[in-house]
């Protein structure tokens, strides 16, 4: 991270690459949108928020991998769960398969999300969570 930036120009580079509207920040800051709109324009700003949106992106990627090995985890030991009758296993496993039937693993969708960023360099992409 630059540090020719100020301490406000540093703040909307985070809440800019976290997705929050220049209206908002302007509000949050007390500044004009003119004025973030010419930190916009500013080459190291730009550098800024690549830099701060790749490493969010890289944490929504880990995120959700880590969401789904402990889900996977949790399926497999209730699959393995003497306990439970074989109805119950069954009924887990086939909502299990129903769910991933067809679909792209999370990681490769994530994966593409955030290379189509890269290769884009759109400072106002969207990430949809209900791509994932």
């Amino acid at each position: 991270m630059s540090l020719k930036l100020n301490e406000n120009q540093l703040i909307a580079v985070y809440l800019i690459a976290s997705g929050v509207k220049a209206s908002a920040i302007s509000k949050q800051l007390n500044i004009r949108t003119e004025t973030l709109s010419r930190w916009r324009q500013d080459p190291e700003f730009k550098t800024a928020v690549m830099d701060a949106t790749e490493i969010i992106l890289e944490e929504i990627i880990d995120t959700h991998k880590n969401l789904l090995i402990t889900s996977q985890k949790i399926i497999l030991e209730t699959l393995n769960n003497q306990e439970l009758d074989l109805f119950k296993k069954t009924n887990v496993a086939l909502r299990y398969l129903s769910l991933i039937k067809g679909k792209d693993d999370i990681s490769q969708k994530s994966s593409r999300n955030y290379m189509n960023f890269i290769d884009n360099k759109n400072f106002d992409y969207e990430f949809k969570y209900n791509d994932c």
